[in-house]
């Protein structure tokens, strides 16, 4: 699967690439078929440099930004998802210290429930169709253990309300995990890139399609072409091209968590 992702990734970027180059070449030649390359001594080399400038800089700008937003965002889902990671497993030992018969409530609903988000939600997310009902299922079940408990200690008592501390944690990190799947930030973002770059293509079309002309032009697009799609791949990090594989997640089914679930 990690090889058939780095190829999908590999074939995505170098259509984002190839598009972007097609979109700067031709823009500038649909140009100077269009107006012309204009009239020698009327200074249109200039004024075209001039707006050019202008307009790519604005149009660098927003790529910056967007890349920057998107990037933050891909961070921090990947560091909310090791926090969610740890607080699960702080439950699951928790639940173990505390004893009793709750305790195979506890970690069996939190084994099911890692498995759930592996299997199932992981895909769901991918798919923008939202958290697994399965799963909060299995979180309520984990809850309303944690909520019967009748601590007659003060160790029964401070286990008990770190547990429900921690697994309220949980179910927080859930709904920031859903977050990016319901932002439509990136959507918005397309029409001005997309613009931009044919507005700075379509500025060069005064100068002549020399061989460096076009070279210059073609690695133009071809840059423009990467950042779009590393800012395509950031926008859903639960799909490919940029998907954030569970691993800590995954990591916990197979240590702290790697016990049959009782049914």
């Amino acid at each position: 699967m990690e090889a058939w992702g780095l190829l999908y990734s590999v074939a995505v970027g170098a259509v984002f690439v190839a598009g972007t180059i097609l979109v700067v070449l031709g823009s500038y030649f649909a140009t100077r078929r269009v107006i012309g390359p204009g009239a020698d001594g009327d200074r249109t080399i200039e004024v075209a440099a001039n707006v050019a400038v202008r307009v790519a800089t604005l149009h660098s700008l927003i790529l910056g930004l967007v890349y920057a937003q998107e990037l933050d965002d891909y961070k921090g889902v990947r560091s909310n998802l090791v926090e969610e990671a740890i607080a699960i497993s702080d439950v699951f030992n928790d639940a173990r210290r505390y004893g009793g018969e709750a305790t195979a409530t506890v970690q069996g609903g939190l084994s099911r429930y890692v498995a759930v988000v592996v299997d199932e939600e992981w895909a769901d997310l991918g798919d923008r169709r939202g958290l697994s009902a399965r799963a909060w299922r299995e979180w309520e079940t984990v809850y309303d253990a944690i909520l019967n408990l009748v601590p007659v200690s003060e160790r029964e008592r401070f286990l008990a309300q770190r547990m429900r501390d921690r697994i309220a944690v949980v179910a927080r990190y859930r709904q920031l995990r859903e977050a990016p799947t319901k932002s439509h930030f990136s959507g918005l973002f397309w029409a001005p890139a997309i613009i931009g770059l044919v507005i700075v293509s379509a500025a060069f079309y005064v100068y002549r399609p020399t061989r460096t002309h076009l070279v210059l032009l073609g690695l133009f697009g071809a840059y423009s072409g990467v950042i779009l799609f590393f800012i395509f791949a950031f926008a859903n990090p639960y799909a490919e091209p940029g998907k954030l594989e569970p691993r800590p997640f995954q990591q916990l089914l197979l240590g702290d968590l790697a016990v049959p679930p009782p049914s």
